[in-house]
């Protein structure tokens, strides 16, 4: 079996000049990882309109200096890597606003002048970053429902996925079996097979989700066991629904 394309794979593909695919999954990838630097840089204090202002920031930057070039896959997990990004453009930010207050009127546009004025990039993210991670978390479980959705709507079958996605994490109200068979047309048993097949789909598809985001297969269940983790940790407090499912092993 071979390995999954990763994130850093369609980075480097999207360095390619007049590389149409690689642009447009540069850009989807920044759309699929938005939600997580949104909760991250709101976690850190900033409310709107700033905080929107930041997340547009972050991404537009980001693919405008075209440091994902220079981004580096055996530096392990991709989530790390984009919030290290993250991290920096605060600190960037927060520098470039002391720069005004001081009355410079300068502000660097880019990551060399930031580093003349001795804003030095964050080598690692925090290590504690729950917000980030956890939102993380719950945009690849969203992800991997999206996938599947499309996937039973090119086969005709909408609206049995309807039905059968309220036995997966983030799947809207539970329902009882017996009311899932109703709703099918179908019985009991039936319907167990098929919620069966389904969350097979579901642990497969999730599996090759986080396979695109690290650097190794042996990274893969690791990631898997620490986001299910962290999904876990948050069970008690007021979340998504999503967080409050059990996560298919």
């Amino acid at each position: 079996m071979t390995f999954p394309t990763t994130q850093w794979t369609l980075l480097a593909e999207a360095t390619l000049n007049g590389d149409g695919e690689g642009c447009r999954a540069l850009a989807k990838m920044c759309e699929s990882y938005r939600q997580p630097v949104a909760a991250f840089i709101a976690a850190r204090g900033y409310l709107d309109p700033e905080r929107e202002d930041l997340v547009q920031e972050f991404f537009l930057r980001w693919l405008k200096s075209q440091s994902w070039k220079r981004a580096d896959r055996s530096r392990g997990r991709f989530r790390s890597y984009l919030l290290g990004c993250v991290c920096h453009m605060l600190a960037h930010h927060q520098q470039r606003s002391q720069t005004w207050k001081r009355g410079c009127g300068q502000v660097p546009e880019s990551l060399d002048a930031a580093l003349e004025l001795g804003l030095e990039p964050m080598a690692e993210p925090p290590e504690d970053c729950p917000e980030f991670d956890r939102v993380w978390a719950v945009t690849l479980v969203m992800n991997t429902l999206q996938t599947l959705a499309q996937e039973y709507a090119d086969r005709g079958s909408a609206g049995d996925f309807a039905i059968l996605r309220k036995f997966l994490p983030s799947g809207g109200e539970m329902i009882t079996l017996e009311a899932a068979a109703t709703e099918l047309g179908s019985h009991v048993g039936a319907v167990k097979s098929a919620i069966f097949r389904l969350r097979e789909k579901f642990r497969e598809t999730l599996r090759a989700s986080v396979a695109c985001t690290v650097s190794a297969p042996h990274e893969v269940e690791e990631e898997l066991q620490y986001l299910r983790s962290v999904l876990l940790r948050t069970q008690e407090k007021s979340i998504p629904a999503v967080e409050k499912r059990k996560i298919p092993e």
